[in-house]
């Protein structure tokens, strides 16, 4: 893996460079961060609805400030192959491969997308509305999903005989 893989644009679009810097911001306060304050910024203030739909089936969020807490956090975790589509002038996704430091050579990356919005169309700030993650690997279906926002994560793990909710997945 190359860590300074960068997403090639086919375009210069002033939209799609600035979405790439915000999700590097959002990695960096992710791997390297104990401080929630950090990650305030970068999130929308509204709660995705992803999240809530966990929480209202009887699901438990981890805070920021729990997720970004040494040995919680994925120190050293490397992404690559991010892209950016732009739906319109405040609505974009971005995407990337995550590569956890714990996973071995042989181990497990995770699909990343992130919904981002701005409040304004033109120079508005892009603000991060939701991050999810689904763990992948060659031949074995995905086991659960992560799911952020501006109060931290859930998680759905994937049981044999029931769905459960809650705490990270790792």
């Amino acid at each position: 893996l190359d860590e300074t893989d960068e997403a090639e644009l086919l375009e210069d679009v002033p939209a799609a460079r600035q979405i790439l810097e915000c999700q590097k911001k959002f990695y960096s306060v992710l791997t390297d961060s104990s401080d929630e304050k950090e990650m305030q910024p970068i999130f929308t203030s509204r709660p995705a609805e992803e999240v809530n739909e966990v929480l209202e089936g009887g699901g438990r969020i981890d805070g920021w400030g729990k997720c970004l807490e040494p040995g919680a956090r994925p120190a050293g975790m490397v992404i690559a192959s991010s892209d950016v589509f732009i739906a319109s002038d405040t609505l974009a996704y971005s995407t990337c491969v995550e590569f956890p430091p714990n996973a071995g050579i042989d181990g497990a990356t995770l699909l990343a997308v992130q919904r981002w919005e701005r409040e304004t169309t033109g120079d508005g700030d892009w603000k991060l509305e939701l991050h999810q993650t689904i763990p992948w690997s060659v031949g074995s279906r995905a086991g659960g999903t992560l799911r952020c926002d501006c109060r931290g994560c859930v998680a759905l793990a994937r049981g044999q005989d029931r769905r459960t909710f809650g705490g990270l997945i790792g």
